[in-house]
């Protein structure tokens, strides 16, 4: 092999190795703690209560009681409640840990969608997002936050900090 041929191979393997480095989160293994487990086999679900602790990749779910729907071996949906519960995730290599707190966090995992309710906080890259409800589309990027309840009764106003662009990047 020439020395061009051997450089190009290892370029190519370097970019490679730098597209793969966030691992899909949904190919990795699930690991749950919690203080009991009630599980329905037939329906796909399983409750779990007491400190509940998910972790799948970069993944992690912190709440009071989860409730998981998956289908075969595909995780659906995930419904944490807590006081509060907590999301996190680092969505692209490129971006740090997403991070949702609420009383319920709705977590669409094939849709790739998060709904927030209760005191909802939403927070990525130093910007954050307040408000009783707020929705999080990850692959449009788009955010939903209100201020109305299920009853449509409003309660504080939302809140929404964005940082300043910083120098020498594209993004704010």
């Amino acid at each position: 092999m020439s020395r061009n041929n051997y450089l190009a191979l290892l370029m190519l393997l370097l970019a490679a190795c730098h597209t793969q480095a966030l691992p899909q989160d949904a190919e990795q293994e699930m690991v749950i703690f919690s203080d009991t487990a009630e599980i329905d086999r037939k329906a796909g679900i399983v409750i779990y209560k007491g400190n509940v602790v998910l972790t799948q990749g970069t993944l992690t779910i912190e709440s009071d009681r989860l409730m998981i729907l998956r289908n075969d071996d595909v995780l659906e949906k995930a419904v944490a409640e807590g006081k509060p519960a907590v999301f996190k995730q680092q969505l692209s290599v490129d971006q740090g840990l997403t991070t949702a707190e609420g009383q319920r966090i709705d977590y669409f995992a094939l849709r790739k969608e998060i709904h927030i309710k209760g005191q909802g906080r939403l927070l990525q890259e130093g910007n954050e997002f307040n408000g009783e409800k707020i929705t999080y589309d990850m692959t449009r990027e788009r955010i939903l936050a209100t201020s109305a309840n299920d009853e449509g009764i409003a309660s504080e106003r939302i809140k929404v900090v964005i940082q300043p662009k910083a120098e020498g990047t594209s993004q704010p």
